[in-house]
C-alpha cells in the first residue's frame, strides 16, 4: 500500500471513528459520567492505531465531551449539544437504536430481541447499559428477556470485513476474535439479568451469509432496518507493530436505521414491519439449520 493511500484512509478512519464515538455519546451508548472502554480494546475494536484514538480522543476532549484522566482512562463529560428528544418519537428522524432498547425494556414486562448482525458489538452496549441501570439505578427488570441472534458463521468467506489482497486472511482473522469476543460478553451479560430474577435465555445461530443490512425485531412490534455501506478503507491490527491492512469494512454504526411498526395506520409500513419479521423468522427456520446453535 503506498504512503498516500494510508494517509488518506487513516484520516478518513480519524473522522469516522470521531464521529461514531460522538453519536456513541449522543445516543446513550457511553452516558455522561461512564468510562470509554480501554484505550487497547477501543482501538482495536474500531480497527485503529492507538495513536490515532488518542488523537480522536484528545480531539473529542477539545470539544468538551470528554475528560481525559492521566493513568485513569476517558471519561464522557457531556453530550454533544443539539437538539435532543428524551422521549422517542416515532415520527421523528432516524431512530437511534439504544432509544428503542431502552423503550423495548421500559413497555413490557417480557422483552424480546430478534437481531441479524455482522456482530452484536452495537447490541452489546445497549443491553450493557440496561444492565448497569438496573444494578446501579435500580431500575426494575423485566420478568424476562429472550435475544436471539444470527450472525456469520466463522467459517464462511465473508464480503466484508476483509483484506483487498485475497490471500491475506489477517482481517478476516480479526473479524472471527471480534465475534467470539462479543458472543461470549453477550453470554456473560444475559448471565447478570439472570443474576438479577430475569428468566433470560440467549440464542445464537451462525449462517453462511455475510449481512448486506442489520435487522432488530423488538418486542414483536418494533422493526429497525438499515443497509451497510461497504467502503475501502485502512484497518490497523491489534499486533505490536500495529501493521496496517487496506480492506473493505464497514462501520455498522453509520447504518440509517428505518422504522417499521406493527400498528401502524400507514399499510405500507405495516407491510413492511411484516416483511422484516418474516424474513427473521425464515432465515432462523432454515438457514439456521446449517450452522450452530449456541444457549
Amino acid at each position: 500500500m503506498t504512503s498516500s493511500a494510508q494517509k488518506e484512509g487513516a484520516g478518513r478512519r480519524f473522522l469516522q471513528v470521531a464521529e461514531l464515538l460522538r453519536k456513541g455519546i449522543a445516543d446513550g451508548t457511553y452516558p455522561v459520567g461512564s468510562a470509554l472502554p480501554g484505550g487497547r480494546e477501543l482501538a482495536a475494536g474500531l480497527g485503529v492505531s492507538r495513536d490515532t484514538l488518542r488523537g480522536v480522543l484528545n480531539q473529542l476532549a477539545d470539544e468538551g465531551l470528554l475528560e481525559i484522566r492521566q493513568g485513569s482512562g476517558s471519561y464522557v463529560r457531556a453530550a454533544p449539544s443539539g437538539p435532543a428528544k428524551a422521549v422517542v418519537d416515532e415520527a421523528a428522524a432516524p431512530p437511534a437504536l439504544g432509544s428503542w432498547v431502552d423503550r423495548a425494556f421500559q413497555e413490557t414486562g417480557e422483552v424480546s430481541l430478534d437481531v441479524f448482525t455482522l456482530t452484536s458489538e452495537t447490541l452489546y452496549g445497549h443491553l450493557k447499559r440496561q444492565a448497569e441501570r438496573i444494578i446501579v439505578e435500580k431500575k426494575t427488570p423485566p420478568r424476562a428477556l429472550r435475544i436471539r441472534m444470527l450472525v456469520p458463521s466463522e467459517d464462511h468467506p465473508l464480503a466484508y470485513p476483509r483484506a483487498v489482497d485475497p490471500d491475506d486472511a489477517r482481517i478476516h482473522r480479526r473479524w472471527r476474535t471480534m465475534a467470539r469476543r462479543y458472543a461470549r460478553e453477550m453470554g456473560q451479560l444475559v448471565a447478570q439479568f439472570e443474576g438479577r430474577g430475569v428468566d433470560a435465555r440467549l440464542e445464537v445461530k451462525r449462517v453462511p451469509l455475510t449481512p448486506t443490512f442489520k435487522l432488530y425485531v423488538l418486542n414483536e412490534q418494533h422493526v429497525l432496518y438499515g443497509t451497510y455501506l461497504p467502503e475501502r478503507t485502512v484497518i490497523t491490527l491489534d499486533d505490536e507493530e500495529e501493521t496496517q491492512v487496506e480492506a473493505v469494512d464497514v462501520l455498522g454504526a453509520f447504518s440509517k436505521l428505518h422504522y417499521f411498526h406493527s400498528r401502524s395506520v400507514d399499510p405500507r409500513e405495516v407491510a413492511l414491519f411484516e416483511e422484516k419479521r418474516d424474513w427473521f423468522q425464515s432465515a432462523w427456520d432454515v438457514l439456521g439449520s446449517t450452522g450452530r446453535r449456541e444457549n
